[in-house]
């Protein structure tokens, strides 16, 4: 009896474990980009306001190619909110969107390489599939964000002197994200169809000369 009462619980412990390894397993979401994209959007509000405190009383609200400022605008927290508002929108989306959105590997909705073979291949076989393409939506979102974190610099610097050293930091730093969130998702496509491709082949849904 006493070896008995002692057993169930035991077995209620491994059974949750089970679970939540499973669970762990299927869990399409790519924590790290997540985290880091939240912590990101924290920082770019929190410096949306300080650099708000201290702007000057003209701020530049237009650029050229060469990021020279070609339009200003009066200080007031309409155009500056609206501003952020329109980062925030838009960073928001996609953060929600890496969330909830690829969350199932049945889904008919997920546009992957090669999709009608993909839907063939077991669950477990796609998980790790639609967690490189969490983390690549996590990661174009995360592009945006340092875009707009630089957009935000370029018009406080901007404000102050548009040939300083900071501003012209933040302008290089602004190409550079763009540059990177041009190309970097041209590798990550590229390697996403070869591991789709390589998953199909082991389990046969696709010959090797296609």
């Amino acid at each position: 009896m006493r070896r008995g009462a002692f057993d169930r619980p035991t077995e209620w412990r491994v059974l949750v474990f089970t679970l939540n390894r499973e669970r762990v397993a299927m869990n399409l979401v790519h924590t790290p980009t997540f985290r880091l994209n939240s912590a990101l959007f924290v920082a770019f509000l929190i410096l949306s306001g300080v650099l708000w405190v201290y702007m000057p009383e003209r701020y530049p609200v237009h650029f050229d190619l060469s990021g020279t400022p070609t339009r200003w605008a009066e200080r007031n927290p309409g155009m500056w909110v609206l501003i952020v508002a329109l980062f925030v929108i838009s960073f928001g989306k996609v953060h929600l969107f890496q969330r909830f959105l690829i969350n199932d590997p049945d889904s008919t909705l997920l546009n992957v390489p090669y999709k009608d073979h993909f839907h063939q291949l077991p669950r477990e076989r796609k998980v790790r599939v639609l967690r490189r393409m969490n983390r690549f939506l996590g990661l174009v979102n995360t592009g945006a964000l340092l875009i707009y974190l630089a957009v935000l610099l370029m018009i406080f610097f901007g404000a102050h002197n548009p040939e300083s050293a900071s501003s012209l930091v933040a302008r290089y730093a602004l190409y550079m994200v763009l540059a990177l969130i041009l190309v970097v998702p041209l590798f990550e496509i590229v390697a996403m169809r070869r591991m789709v491709r390589t998953k199909l082949r082991e389990e046969g849904l696709m010959s090797a000369t296609e």
